[in-house]
């Protein structure tokens, strides 16, 4: 029973990764492609503006939360926590971009 409960935390977790990266990518396209801000990650840097982003952010990232499903039978007991972090952290960051870019 508590194995379920943390698989289904995990998948939770993963669908707002994988919703995250998505506000992620239209908030970078309208603040920087199409705006006047820079990118600040430097991987992400060279390939903003380019198709190479979309397929990356859109295609790439979702395969990866597709794997780490497919994998979580070793995954949940292992680095739960670390998921939950990077998907707090991820959450932070939307909270910032729109608190400081998008709030009236």
């Amino acid at each position: 029973m508590v194995e379920e409960r943390q698989y289904r935390r995990l998948l939770w977790l993963l669908i707002l990764i994988g919703l995250f990266n998505a506000l992620d990518f239209f908030a970078t396209q309208d603040l920087v492609v199409f705006g006047e801000h820079c990118e600040w990650n430097p991987l992400m840097r060279p390939l903003v503006g380019t198709v190479y982003f979309g397929l990356f952010k859109l295609v790439a990232v979702p395969l990866g939360l597709v794997f780490l499903w497919s994998v979580h039978r070793s995954l949940v007991p292992r680095f739960l926590g670390l998921v939950r972090l990077a998907c707090g952290v991820y959450g932070l960051l939307m909270v910032y971009t729109w608190a400081v870019f998008y709030a009236p």
